[in-house]
C-alpha cells in the first residue's frame, strides 16, 4: 500500500472506528475517485440509517464505555455494521427497530423490518421488498439469541403487542401497511421533509465512530424534528478539562475530504474550552435540506454512573483530536462570535 494510501486509511479509521485492516481494505476496494467513506446506495437506505441513528440517540442516562454504545462501523454503498459494545445496548438496537403494533395502526420501530440472517457473529436486518438492510456484529450467536430475549423480557408486553416480526417473518403485516399509509405516505409533507435531508442521520451513522475518537465525549443523545427542514439535535456530555474538545467533531464534519457537506452558521458559548462553558454549534448544507444542532456539556460523572465504568471511560479518551481542528475562537469567527 502507498503512503498516501495509509494515510487515507488511518484518517478513516477516525471516523468508523474499524481496524487498520479493515479500513486499508475499503480504500484499496473503493472505485477511482471514489469517496473515503462511501455514501447509501439508495434513498431507502439512506433513509433507514437515518431512523436507526435515532434509535441509538433514544437512552438518555444508559451509560457504556462509548457514548452510542457502537464501538464502529462498516459502511458499504449498499448496506452498513455496526459493531455493539454490549448485550444491553444491542437489546436497545432491536427494541428501536424490530416493528411492533400496538393500537390504532401505531407501529413501533421500522414498519417491514426482519431479522433475516444469522451468523456466528452478527444477525442482519432487511426491510421486507426493499433495499436496506443493517448488520448487527460484536457478540456470538448465542448472545444474540439472549439478547432478543432480554428485548422481549424488559419491554414487550405480550398481551398488548403483536411483534410484526416474529409472527409474519417473511411479509408485511395489514398493521405495518396501514401505519405506513396513513403515517409515511409519499404525499406527506413531514414525511417528504424528512427524507430529504436523511443524508444527515445517514451520513452521521457512517461515521459514528467519530463521536468518541476525536473528542471527550462520554455521553450522547438527541431527537429528529422537522418543519420545512429537517433537523437533528445532539446534546453530548464531555469530560471537564480533560482530552479533546467537542469542537473536534464539527472540525471533522466540514473537513472537505471526510466530512459531510455541512457549513457552521452559528455557534454559542465560551471560546475557551477549559473554562468548562456550554457550546451550540449549528451546522447546515447549502440546499437548507437539514440542520444538524451540536449542544456539548462539560460534565462530571453522574451518580447512577459507577466509578469503574467512569474510569474506563477516562481510559478510553483520545489524547488528540482532528488533526486538522478548527479552534473554538476560529469557528466563532467565522459565523461571528455569539451569533444567533
Amino acid at each position: 500500500m502507498s503512503a498516501m494510501h495509509q494515510d487515507v486509511s488511518l484518517l478513516r479509521r477516525l471516523y468508523t472506528g474499524e481496524s487498520v485492516q479493515q479500513a486499508c481494505r475499503a480504500i484499496e476496494s473503493l472505485e477511482p475517485d471514489g469517496p473515503p467513506i462511501p455514501s447509501a446506495a439508495s434513498p431507502t437506505q439512506q433513509h433507514f440509517e437515518a431512523r436507526a441513528l435515532l434509535g441509538l440517540l433514544e437512552f438518555r442516562n444508559v451509560y457504556t464505555r462509548y457514548p452510542l454504545g457502537i464501538t464502529a462501523v462498516h459502511p458499504e454503498p449498499e448496506g452498513i455494521a455496526l459493531r455493539v459494545e454490549s448485550e444491553e445496548r444491542a437489546a436497545e438496537i432491536l427494541f428501536n427497530l424490530l416493528p411492533a403494533y400496538v393500537s390504532d395502526n401505531e407501529v413501533h420501530g421500522v414498519p417491514g423490518l426482519r431479522i433475516t440472517q444469522r451468523d456466528r457473529t452478527a444477525i442482519e436486518l432487511r426491510v421486507l421488498g426493499e433495499p436496506a438492510r443493517l448488520r448487527l456484529t460484536g457478540l456470538p450467536a448465542r448472545l444474540w439469541r439472549s439478547v432478543i430475549a432480554m428485548m422481549l423480557d424488559k419491554w414487550i408486553d405480550p398481551d398488548a403487542t403483536l411483534l410484526c416480526w416474529k409472527s409474519s417473518p417473511k411479509a408485511w403485516t395489514d398493521a405495518e401497511r396501514g401505519h405506513q399509509a396513513q403515517w409515511e405516505g409519499r404525499s406527506d409533507h413531514f414525511t417528504q421533509v424528512q427524507q430529504r435531508g436523511a443524508w444527515l442521520g445517514s451520513g452521521l451513522l457512517r461515521r459514528a465512530a467519530l463521536l468518541h475518537t476525536v473528542s471527550n465525549t462520554f455521553l450522547l443523545d438527541g431527537y429528529g424534528g422537522a418543519s420545512d427542514v429537517a433537523r437533528l439535535v445532539l446534546r453530548s456530555s464531555h469530560v471537564r478539562g480533560q482530552g479533546p474538545g467537542p469542537h473536534h467533531i464539527v472540525a471533522a464534519l466540514t473537513d472537505p475530504t471526510f466530512g459531510l457537506p455541512l457549513h457552521l452558521t452559528r455557534f454559542r458559548g465560551d471560546t475557551d474550552e477549559t473554562y468548562g462553558g456550554d457550546q451550540q454549534f449549528v451546522l447546515v448544507d447549502v440546499g437548507k435540506t437539514a440542520i444538524l444542532d451540536l449542544r456539548a456539556t462539560p460534565e462530571g460523572p453522574h451518580s447512577r454512573l459507577q466509578p469503574e465504568l467512569w474510569q474506563a471511560i477516562l481510559r478510553r479518551l483520545p489524547d488528540s483530536g482532528f488533526t486538522s481542528s478548527l479552534s473554538p475562537s476560529t469557528l466563532a469567527g467565522l459565523c461571528g462570535l455569539g451569533a444567533a
